[in-house]
């Protein structure tokens, strides 16, 4: 293979000898004139099939003129000339001389040189120049644009010389920039356009040459370079303080941005920290001033703030007030309209399916949406900042990951952190000395397995909710403190232990039904190899279906307090969880874990104060079974299910 290379450049160069003898020989006898666009014709032995692109060649002799003259032979018909000129060679600019003719920026006399031979000189003239012409370096384009911009020509008169367009210009000349000798590689082929594009994202040779040695030759990627020479510097499109700030701001205050010509997105650096960090924090300082008006303890105005400082800030608890009359009443409007949409929809199963029962469909689903919003509204509003809390909060102005302003509100400083917890054992003290809790601990404690049960059941049987839940427990502790958000979902799968008096009820056992169905389905061999592969073979809503159950297992909303928990009251949310479904006020279940004026207080809510007379004269555990068949058909629940503290 070799010696048939060899064999074929010795070829290459004879022929291109043999043609530049003929060519020299030539102009031992041709003549050199001039002639009128009209007066030309392109031969068709002229070797150049195709002109191909010639805007660039066009913008030249707008410029410049022809410089290079055209070999052309005189044209014949039976041996008589016909005044007319064949061009073998210079195709190219025959053709832009008569676009720019035509288009007017050139004469209708304007004279083409050419040099005048024989018809076969002619030819071979044309293969000659043709074959023995090679393509300008990159390299010598851009040295030779920046000799230009040297002596007074501007990035527009070059453009307009060549063709161009000015970014182009710019983009060469920067590269005609980069350090002398990295830029020597490049002219020998042994450094790539890439490279050197990302070695002139800086005018500072020392620093290029530092990173281009700093790096062995298997690492000298564009990326690699890039990023060593602007690891100090802010990049103003994925820098959020950047991005708030704005280009056009930090250049009006006197701020410079060194443009990296050859992004896509024109991209640029900021190396004046200090002024950006300024300008930002006077921007955000307006947002501030009307956060004041708001009468936090603190107001703090950070430009930049990371997760890890921020996880440092405690945060307000919260308390779940009882709504007023005016809430109430739309709570209830609201759960009225949702139970009238869902007995509708129920009812149009059972019709017909058209496209108007579709269009009623969605029209329920939108308004059932709608209930929602307006509930969690109302639910939100009825979350209050601890009073003593409240007295150390204050609210902290920064950026989001998108540069735009973001106020975190209720948040605690990390100096102020041992005086909330110090407060609240104060207020706890103070609380157990003035009032008696309405619910024992042991009582608390099974409303809250029974509500953790309903918890898991709604996920099972919701599997695309019980995705994003786990997704939301795991990003928690992946991107974020473990301290900072709270969860209703351990990251372990491992149930917690629930009071046996919790092993009942319908939330109970359709729990032990799906732990049932989903095992009887599994392989015989535990874990491993086995289990994957049968995995594989699985549809996606069987998968989903295990995710949901495992998921659903890791919920643990129990508590030995009436505390809200926000976090279980979010998940209870995010279900849509109606305990009415999964429990009743049964003896064992309430009723006999509180005393007979607990039990008179609750039939005279739900059912009425005569109702409730008679219990008091029962024996406590005939008053407990009384109020039970009391409350049989009635859809009254204990607070911690309507996520407001026991009264």
């Amino acid at each position: 293979m070799s010696e048939l290379i060899e064999s074929q450049e010795v070829n290459v160069a004879a022929d291109s000898h043999v043609l530049q003898r003929a060519a020299m020989a030539l102009l031992d006898h041709a003549t050199f004139g001039a002639a009128l666009h009209a007066q030309m014709v392109v031969s068709a032995d002229n070797v150049r099939a195709e002109p191909g692109e010639i805007a660039e060649l066009c913008a030249l002799i707008r410029s410049q003129g022809v410089l290079q003259n055209l070999i052309c032979f005189e044209q014949k018909r039976d041996g008589v000339p016909t005044g007319r000129f064949e061009v073998a060679a210079g195709r190219r600019r025959w053709t832009a001389v008569g676009l720019l003719i035509a288009e007017g920026s050139l004469p209708e006399d304007f004279r083409i040189p050419f040099l005048l031979a024989t018809e076969e000189e002619a030819v071979l003239v044309s293969l000659a120049e043709n074959h023995g012409r090679a393509p300008m370096h990159p390299a010598d384009v851009c040295r030779g644009m920046l000799v230009l911009a040297q002596r007074g020509h501007s990035v527009g008169d070059i453009a307009v010389s060549f063709g161009l367009d000015p970014l182009t210009v710019r983009q060469r000349l920067k590269l005609a920039n980069v350090a002398p000798r990295l830029f020597a590689l490049f002219r020998e082929g042994k450094a790539t356009y890439e490279q050197m594009a990302a070695l002139a994202v800086t005018d500072d040779h020392a620093a290029q040459q530092a990173a281009w040695d700093g790096l062995d030759a298997w690492s000298r990627q564009p990326h690699q370079l890039r990023r060593l020479l602007t690891a100090q510097r802010i990049p103003v499109h994925s820098d959020r303080v950047a991005r708030y700030v704005g280009v056009k701001a930090f250049e009006a205050a006197g701020g410079k941005v060194e443009r990296d010509l050859f992004s896509q997105r024109d991209e640029g650096y900021i190396d004046d920290v200090a002024l950006l960090e300024s300008l930002a924090q006077a921007k955000l300082q307006r947002v501030g001033q009307r956060l004041r008006r708001e009468r936090w303890a603190w107001v703090e105005v950070r430009a930049r703030i990371d997760a890890a400082e921020l996880a440092l800030y405690g945060r307000v608890r919260t308390a779940v007030i009882p709504p007023n009359a005016e809430q109430a009443a739309a709570l209830a409007q609201l759960d009225e309209r949702a139970a009238r949409l869902n007995a509708s929809a129920e009812a149009d199963d059972d019709a017909p399916s058209g496209d108007a029962a579709d269009v009623d469909l969605d029209a329920t689903v939108q308004e059932l949406a709608e209930i929602d919003i307006e509930r969690g509204r109302i639910r939100r509003a009825l979350c209050q900042p601890d009073p003593a809390d409240r007295e150390l909060a204050g609210a902290l102005v920064t950026l989001d990951e998108d540069g735009k302003p973001c106020v975190q509100r209720g948040l605690i400083r990390p100096q102020d952190k041992s005086r909330m917890a110090k407060s609240s054992e104060d207020n706890a003290g103070t609380a157990k000395s003035r009032a008696k809790p309405v619910h024992s601990e042991r009582l608390t404690l099974l409303l809250s397995a029974q509500r953790t049960l309903a918890l898991r059941a709604e996920l099972v049987r919701q599997p695309e909710v019980a995705v994003l839940v786990l997704a939301h427990r795991l990003i928690a502790s992946a991107f974020y403190s473990s301290g900072r958000i709270a969860s209703a979902v351990q990251l372990e799968v491992r149930p917690p232990v629930l009071p046996d008096e919790a092993h009942s009820g319908s939330a109970w056992e359709y729990w032990e039904a799906q732990r049932a169905e989903l095992a009887a389905q599994l392989p015989q061999e535990p874990g491993g190899a086995a289990l994957m592969e049968w995995l594989r073979r699985q549809p996606r809503q069987v998968v989903d279906a295990y995710i949901a159950f495992c998921t659903a297992c890791m919920v643990n909303g129990l508590q030995a307090n009436e505390r809200p928990l926000p976090a279980v009251d979010a998940l209870a949310h995010e279900v849509s969880l109606d305990m009415h479904a999964w429990w009743k006020p049964t003896v064992q279940g309430y009723f006999a874990h509180v005393n007979k004026g607990r039990m008179m207080e609750v039939v005279a809510q739900a059912a009425s104060p005569a109702t409730a007379v008679p219990l008091e004269k029962m024996r406590k555990d005939a008053a407990a079974e009384a109020a039970a068949r009391a409350l049989a058909d009635s859809d009254w629940l204990p607070p911690l299910f309507c996520g407001t503290p026991a009264n």
